[in-house]
């Protein structure tokens, strides 16, 4: 019988790309940054707890708990590069139909592409490749 835990491990993958769409300032702040990776180390304090007593089979998605710690560091880091090149935070780009031809944002388009498919895909990947 699976546990909760294990039932709902989607939960994981999804926590910190779903902050990134709705806020950046969020994972931007210091306070709230704290808060969130505090609750990240504790959700995967509980997924090494869990994956120590009982045995699961593969792909084991109990492992996507420990992709909100990923995600986070994932965007710190490659916020250093941003910082240092557009001296600036990415912005979050207006959604748009049909390409404009705008390329003041690109950068931040990338940016958002790349974060959503690092955090999101590959830990996908590597579980069910696992």
């Amino acid at each position: 019988m699976n546990s909760f835990f294990e039932e709902f491990s989607i939960i994981g993958l999804v926590i910190v790309p779903t902050i990134f769409f709705i806020s950046r300032k969020v994972l931007r702040k210091k306070d709230s940054f704290i808060i969130i990776f505090c609750f990240t180390i504790a959700l995967a304090s509980i997924t090494t707890y869990k994956l120590s007593v009982e045995e699961f089979l593969k792909p084991n998605f109990l492992l996507l708990w420990y992709s909100p710690i990923y995600s986070l560091l994932l965007y710190r880091l490659m916020l250093i590069p941003f910082w240092l090149r557009k001296k600036r935070d990415p912005k979050i780009p207006p959604r748009e139909m049909f390409y404009s031809g705008d390329v003041s944002l690109i950068a931040d388009k990338l940016f958002g592409f790349i974060f959503i498919i690092l955090s999101v895909v590959l830990p996908m990947v590597l579980i069910l490749n696992t």
